[in-house]
């Protein structure tokens, strides 16, 4: 916006820029809270009535000082009277004293919209110029960064992302946290290099390992769970459903699904203090979700057929749901396929005879049956090409997916839900953006085979 005049020309061609983002659907749209509010308003009213872009109400102070108390109500102002899902203050200042201004004043801002009941929406603080260096330091939500790379910087003080993290850490704002994978027999696991790489790749200087115990109880009583570096961990089998009752709070999806994929550590402050709480998520049912949401699009029709039972069949059933899909389940023990019919609603299915389904518009096929029970489809239904989604990732080929692909289905791998549900862990570890082409290079290098002896072994 300082590029445009405050002349009625140069404001008439801003607000068409902003309109023109708004149509182009971009992600975030950078709202100055001091601008002409009727055209504001209108603006404001057209995002909300019909588009998906969130809006950041922002303010900049340029070349004078600024008290705490003003500084606070900018804050407040650019709330945007409730309709902004972020807001940015940038300050000025002389004195390397007052870097903490924003950050403050957003604190301050936060702290008065809760006691109030008002939405509390993230805060960029910043300071400009060299001063202001600081302030990007402490800033956590999307502070604007340079790259090494680049020949100059785009403003006075900023920092590349190196620069920050490492002051993060030296300054021990962030701190080295502790994760593992929790299960038994998960020597397989491809978890630890695919979070490890993912802490890396972001300037983490988290560990990840892992826990291999028989009985969950062993890991309670450790000194890993018990230390104040435990930041949360993968959980896997067979300790889903055996964590439950050691933990706090439980997500929605934890709870529907009935099993635990992912524990965070987190320090909530209560009146007696700061007390460490448990929370207790399922990533399992994203992992899903996302592949089968990228191929079908937003408007899903038909049926998904669900084969097998146990929790990782209750996470596609769950994941099924939230996409629109009917769901057909069939398992060896219809008893078990019953419970999923009852919880999430669908249909028991006792036999994949063309007879018994030619009715359902089956768009997809989600198997949960291990890799070695080399299940396949019945012929009949390949012509109808639906979406094959196996659950294994390892191996790379399964009986299953090998059919699908002669057949000329589409098919979702198991190393895609593993790099999608990692995706997720980490995200909720660490309340940032995970880095996701990394988790996925880790994963399908340590899941492809690498030679094509490795691949006849599969084959055969």
């Amino acid at each position: 916006a300082g590029t445009y005049p405050d002349d009625e020309e140069g404001i008439t061609k801003m607000f068409h820029m902003l309109e023109w983002g708004l149509r182009s659907g971009v992600e975030v749209l950078d709202v100055e809270s001091a601008w002409d509010p009727i055209k504001t308003n209108r603006l404001l009213a057209t995002a909300k009535a019909r588009h998906s872009t969130q809006i950041l109400g922002s303010h900049h102070v340029v070349g004078r000082e600024t008290s705490l108390e003003q500084a606070v109500e900018l804050f407040m102002n650019c709330a945007l009277d409730g309709r902004a899902h972020g807001a940015k203050v940038v300050l000025s200042t002389e004195s390397d004293e007052k870097d903490r201004l924003a950050y403050e004043a957003s604190l301050i801002c936060q702290s008065l919209a809760a006691t109030d009941g008002d939405p509390v929406i993230p805060g960029i603080s910043l300071v400009l110029g060299e001063v202001g260096k600081f302030s990007r330091v402490i800033n956590i939500p999307f502070t604007p960064v340079t790259h090494e790379s680049l020949p100059f910087k785009a403003a006075p003080g900023q920092m590349t992302s190196n620069e920050i993290m490492t002051t993060r850490i030296l300054t021990k704002i962030v701190t080295s946290k502790k994760y593992c994978i929790l299960g038994h027999n998960i020597d397989y696991s491809v978890s630890p290099q695919m979070h490890g790489a993912a802490f890396e790749a972001t300037r983490l200087t988290h560990d990840y390992t892992r826990a291999d115990v028989e009985d969950v109880q062993e890991f309670i009583d450790s000194d890993f769970f018990k230390g104040n570096a435990f930041g949360g961990c993968s959980v896997t089998i067979p300790h889903k459903q055996s964590i439950i009752p050691f933990v706090d709070v439980m997500s929605d999806a934890a709870e529907t699904i009935g099993s635990v994929n992912t524990l965070i550590a987190k320090y909530d402050y209560t009146e007696d203090g700061f007390i460490r709480v448990i929370y207790g998520d399922n990533t399992d049912w994203k992992g899903i979700f996302n592949p089968l949401r990228r191929i079908l699009g937003a408007n899903a029709k038909g049926s998904v057929l669900i084969l097998g039972a146990g929790g990782t069949a209750r996470a596609a059933a769950y994941a099924a749901e939230k996409l629109g899909l009917e769901r057909l389940y069939h398992n060896r023990t219809p008893e078990k396929a019953a419970d999923l019919a009852e919880t999430f609603g669908g249909k028991l299915i006792t036999s994949l005879e063309e007879s018994d389904l030619s009715e359902e518009n089956i768009q997809v096929v989600i198997s949960t049956l291990p890799a070695a029970a080399e299940f396949q489809l019945p012929e009949w239904m390949l012509p109808l090409k639906p979406v094959v989604f196996d659950v294994n990732y390892k191996p790379f080929y399964t009986k299953l997916l090998e059919q699908a692909e002669k057949a000329g289905c589409t098919m979702v791998r198991g190393s895609e839900m593993l790099w999608e549900q990692g995706v997720g862990q980490f995200e909720l570890w660490t309340e940032r953006t995970a880095p996701y082409k990394v988790m996925k290079e880790v994963v399908l290098s340590n899941c492809q085979p690498q030679t094509e002896d490795e691949a006849t072994e599969e084959d055969s």
